[in-house]
């Protein structure tokens, strides 16, 4: 097929989809530094806790605030391919050929991506309440989203959609 004219709105999903891409990456890059902070600084780090959450041993706590921090760069660095695999699928439909069986792999590695985040955000929700309940003013609100789950289930769908249309096609040009 022949590449599309330029389309403005590719290309703002396209600069949109980057910026979030170098968004991702620097909250994973944070998130380890912050990770590696608490690591180094841990004396500082207990005498604080001690302080805040006189019900709970100190490095129990830090320990659940360092497994915190790295769940949360592993959901970046999810969240950096999944847009990834975003970029690709838009680069495809600027070439004017969007209808390949890549299409369909990226929409099936952008579905479990995105039941991998979910997934990894239960166990973020479960630190962060134990959390709330030895740490004095600390809050927490990580949860399963409904939004990420349907989500999911749309791009397993148009995963399937893209499969079935590019054999379609395949077969349609073999006859003709």
């Amino acid at each position: 097929m022949t590449a599309s004219k330029r389309d403005p709105l590719l290309t703002s999903a396209r600069w949109l989809v980057i910026f979030c891409q170098a968004l991702a990456a620097v909250v994973a890059g944070s998130v380890v530094l912050a990770a590696g902070f608490v690591l180094a600084f841990h004396d500082q780090v207990l005498v604080k806790l001690g302080e805040h959450a006189p019900g709970a041993q100190g490095w129990e706590v830090l320990a659940a605030i360092c497994l915190i921090l790295a769940l949360v760069a592993a959901m970046a660095a999810m969240a950096f391919l999944w847009l990834r695999e975003m970029r690709r699928i838009i680069d495809s439909v600027a070439g004017g050929d969007p209808f390949v069986p890549e299409n369909a792999d990226r929409l099936q590695k952008m579905g479990w991506l995105t039941v991998a985040i979910e997934l990894t955000a239960i166990p973020v929700g479960g630190i962060g309440a134990w959390i709330t309940t030895v740490v004095e003013d600390a809050t927490s609100d990580f949860g399963i989203s409904p939004g990420g789950v349907l989500l999911a289930i749309v791009l397993f769908i148009l995963a399937r959609v893209f499969r079935e249309g590019t054999a379609m096609r395949s077969e349609l040009e073999g006859t003709v």
